[in-house]
């Protein structure tokens, strides 16, 4: 391990790392992204962001001295190329706006130099070499960024979203932990004809770490969902004309252009300095085939219904205005930039979806759904249905798509069972204005009965014990791979 003099912590540092060891506050910070730009425009030319999660957060069980300002607020960082090397300090921004949970989200950028070969972290008494990536520079008109999918079972959500993302012009990021086997090949074969892309969200973890000191199981938000959005806001920062964050029960369909380009382009002509403009969500129930065979989207669209209840949407950002984000939207507006509340249109969000084995009449005539607003507007028009329609049924024609659709499941197992717990858990609480009875909202909290006939695909990673480092240890995943037909078991061992 390499010791750095103190021109790269100041004395003043050191003081603080003194009082870290004599209190015993140890900081953990596990690196969920850290991107390298050559060029960009929002950020400057060679520059880094990284996106962490940290126990910046005080554990109440712990007692421990008030010791608050000897948290340090940069994060030193050392970049190199063939040549020369770099050091920088750059300021973190916390992006979880509240202490429910332990682990927070942090993001930080800076600019190094040209033709980076290895980044690493700076601490009193050593470095860390970290991995890093290269954002992507593929032109897009509109990525959907999905939050990640935790024993996911629920394929008719999916097709209704992906075949409505592709119609409209977008390209779905889909993040993923863990889905029931055939759902997770469904997705790879989407994946496959360009509708949209899978990508592995790896479990936050400490190796050797007690968990007094940093526990990631019981102590990080909804799935490290505020990462995932910041992870794909600043992978498409330099690709994408816009990017927007939906669950994947939430469908966003134009209603004032034909394309979600158009759409969002003519919401902001003429407002000037917009970090983001925020849709609300509107529910609705709706009603899918239990069997396969007899799914489609024609059907699905038809039983729309409105609830006339609405909740907390999400936002679409022009990436170039933004660079990180919590849940809904970032905790605070950049210097200078403004929010717009959306009123042309809302987001459907499909709250309960009832799976059922009754035929429906398959020549009946379609029925198109009401807007929320009790006028005679439709969430979208029979023209648009149709072509949706034909375009599944193109894709299901497919000989490796119609053997996967015999297997996909015929019951909602693990969406009751989750939609239980956060139930319990969270928002019963949220709902009722008890907040202080919530605890952290993770899905790995959620216990479960192993189903012996329902095989799991899960996304598995590497990760490996690090040196101590002061103030700040850096942990990260390696070798990423999902791994097929799993049983509940290592659900409940908590191995993923």
């Amino acid at each position: 391990m390499m010791r750095l003099t103190s021109d790269c912590y100041p004395q003043e540092d050191l003081i603080a790392t003194g009082e870290i060891l004599r209190n015993g506050r140890q900081l953990k910070a596990f690196i969920t992204s850290s991107y390298y730009y050559p060029t960009s425009k929002s950020l400057g030319d060679n520059a880094i962001a990284l996106v962490m999660s940290i126990n910046l957060v005080r554990n109440p069980v712990i007692k421990l001295a008030p010791f608050l300002s000897s948290d340090p607020s940069e994060l030193v960082i050392m970049g190199s190329n063939a040549t020369a090397s770099v050091i920088v300090r750059a300021p973190y921004v916390r992006v979880t706006p509240h202490e429910v949970c332990q682990i927070i989200t942090i993001f930080a950028t800076a600019q190094l130099l040209p033709n980076v070969k290895s980044i690493s972290m700076l601490g009193y008494n050593g470095l860390a070499e970290i991995p890093f990536t290269m954002p992507s520079y593929t032109k897009r008109e509109v990525v959907v960024c999905t939050s990640p999918l935790y024993v996911s079972e629920q394929w008719q959500n999916f097709l209704l979203a992906v075949h409505i993302y592709r119609k409209f012009g977008a390209h779905m990021q889909l993040y993923l932990i863990s889905s029931v086997t055939p759902f997770y090949e469904l997705m790879k074969e989407y994946e496959r004809e360009g509708y949209m892309t899978v990508q592995p969200w790896v479990k936050v973890d400490f190796p050797g770490v007690p968990k007094t000191i940093v526990d990631p199981y019981n102590q990080i938000e909804f799935r490290n969902q505020a990462a995932s959005q910041t992870d794909c806001l600043l992978q498409f920062k330099e690709s994408a004309r816009f990017v927007t964050f939906l669950d994947l029960d939430d469908v966003l369909i134009p209603k004032v252009a034909p394309t979600y380009a158009e759409e969002f382009q003519k919401i902001m002509d003429g407002k000037k300095k917009l970090a983001y403009i925020f849709y609300h969500k509107e529910n609705y129930d709706a009603v899918v085939a239990i069997d396969s065979s007899r799914f489609s989207l024609k059907k699905m669209i038809g039983s729309l219904e409105c609830k006339h209840k609405r909740e907390t949407g999400k936002i679409v950002v022009d990436p170039r205005n933004l660079n990180y984000t919590w849940i809904h939207y970032p905790p605070i507006l950049p210097n200078g930039f403004q929010k717009y509340e959306v009123t042309e249109n809302v987001i459907t969000h499909l709250k309960t979806i009832v799976w059922t084995d009754e035929k429906n009449e398959s020549g009946r005539a379609l029925t198109e759904p009401l807007y929320f607003d009790n006028s005679t507007a439709k969430i979208i028009s029979s023209k648009y249905v149709a072509s949706i329609e034909k375009e599944f049924q193109r894709m299901l024609r497919k000989p490796r798509i119609r053997k996967i659709f015999a297997k996909l499941p015929n019951i909602h197992y693990f969406t009751d069972l989750v939609v239980k717990c956060y139930n319990n858990r969270y928002y019963r609480y949220h709902y009722s204005g008890r907040l202080e009875n919530i605890e952290c909202p993770g899905p790995q909290l959620c216990e479960f009965v192993q189903h012996p006939k329902i095989k799991c695909t899960h996304v598995t990673a590497t990760h490996i014990p690090m040196e101590t480092l002061y103030p700040i240890t850096y942990y990260y995943a390696t070798a990423i791979l999902v791994t097929y037909d799993r049983t509940l078991r290592a659900l409940q061992n908590k191995t993923i």
